[in-house]
């Protein structure tokens, strides 16, 4: 019989690699869906542990590294972040590109949890995180609506 202990460790295992899967198939949607000009905003999606990527990256070396890191997370390592620094990356999921669509982000995130819901693991139901995702995504989105038409311009 297993001690409690082992109980939780196995479950923290377990939801490690979750995070991971899930961390790291949002990367592969946002990769795959972020338009290329010059490769500069694809190239910054970059994950890390403990906290977000804080500058941009001129190579593919940080995001190298930032894989590696992901690869090795742990829950005990604290959040694990997936970000993009890139200064025009807003404006590119408001639909500025022709090459995706507005709102290129949150469906890669939103698939990632699909795919993480229908994989159905043992220990973790990510319906919910899903569902907290989608409100916030649509209270976004109301904001983005209002400041439109703002008289201000949405800079008040």
């Amino acid at each position: 019989m297993a001690t409690a202990a082992q109980i939780g460790a196995r479950l923290r295992a377990e939801a490690a690699r979750e995070i991971k899967a899930i961390a790291l198939d949002i990367d592969r949607e946002l990769r795959r869906a972020t338009p290329i000009d010059t490769g500069h905003a694809r190239r910054n999606w970059i994950p890390s542990v403990g906290q977000p990527h804080t500058t941009e990256a001129a190579s593919d070396a940080e995001r190298v590294q930032g894989i590696a890191q992901a690869l090795a997370y742990s829950l005990e390592a604290g959040p694990l972040w997936l970000s993009n620094v890139v200064a025009y990356i807003n404006r590119l999921n408001y639909g500025h590109s022709k090459q995706a669509p507005a709102g290129f982000i949150e469906r890669a995130v939103d698939l990632a949890l699909q795919r993480a819901q229908a994989r159905g693991s043992k220990h973790i139901d990510v319906s919910a995180l899903r569902a907290s995702y989608q409100d916030e995504v649509g209270s976004r989105g109301a904001e983005n609506l209002a400041s439109a038409y703002s008289p201000f311009g949405g800079d008040e």
